[in-house]
């Protein structure tokens, strides 16, 4: 971006530049040197304070066109700050606070947002040719054996008045709502699916599931039996679960790394 700035405001000298005759690749060079430090302060600090905000489960195009404009606004300010300081240094003129920020964001919308596309494209491409290596990985990999048992694992609600009892074969994935969890099992013909709702945290379930391998938590408000996972699809916002017997695509946590990922499918 800095990069960017730079050459653009070299090259063709827009917004009174050409006045600065014989400095012009040293103001040039300094508004570009400013811009790289002003985008390097947002893309680091602002996702260290505000974690949450930041975290990648959540991220939407949203919250980055709303970034991009914060990131031209503290860049512009910043240019603008200095900029006069030092156009006062040379003997120039300064510029309004308000026009100048007109110019960033005239100069700067259109390369972030540019940018933004060609990554979020690229994200797609790669997590996509990612899920398609892992899907053709795994159908040529020996399934084992599903297991079966007639044990059946009973899960009490926290006020501890409620439970549900099912086999581990019949359950085909969990997912919370709320302060409540949704229990998806096989029906008796093993067709359709029942649900069932527990009062009870997704973290809690994990730690009583825990000791069977082929349960595992791929989102935080996703509990999935890998049994009945037939592929995985990729895009820009992350990694898909599909099964033949789930009528939705259930998402995966973007810290999976690749290995776990191919623990996902059976």
């Amino acid at each position: 971006m800095g990069a960017f700035v730079f050459l653009f405001l070299y090259l063709f000298r827009p917004f009174y530049i050409s006045l600065f005759v014989g400095l012009e690749l040293e103001y040039t060079a300094f508004i570009g040197i400013i811009t790289f430090l002003a985008v390097l302060f947002v893309l680091t600090i602002p996702p260290l304070l505000f974690k949450d905000y930041f975290n990648e489960d959540n991220w939407t195009i949203g919250r980055n066109l709303f970034l991009i404009k914060i990131g031209l606004f503290i860049n512009g300010s910043s240019l603008w700050y200095l900029g006069n300081l030092y156009r006062s240094y040379y003997g120039f003129g300064s510029i309004g606070y308000f026009r100048y920020l007109f110019f960033v964001y005239l100069l700067g919308t259109f390369p972030v947002i540019l940018f933004t596309f060609f990554n979020e494209r690229n994200v797609r491409d790669k997590r996509k040719k990612r899920a398609e290596k892992i899907n053709t990985l795994k159908k040529y990999q020996v399934k084992e054996e599903k297991i079966v048992t007639e044990e059946s694992i009973i899960i009490y609600s926290e006020n501890k008045k409620e439970n549900i009892s099912f086999k581990i074969q019949d359950l085909v994935y969990v997912t919370s709502q709320g302060n409540y969890a949704s229990f998806f099992l096989l029906t008796e013909y093993k067709k359709d699916l029942k649900e069932i709702i527990l009062r009870i945290t997704l973290t809690k379930i994990n730690e009583i599931l825990e000791s069977y391998n082929n349960v595992i938590r791929c989102h935080r408000s996703y509990i999935v039996n890998t049994y009945f996972i037939n592929s995985i699809s990729g895009n820009a916002r992350g990694y898909f679960l599909k099964s033949n017997k789930i009528l939705i695509e259930i998402p995966v946590s973007r810290n999976f790394k690749k290995e776990e990922l191919e623990k996902l499918i059976h």
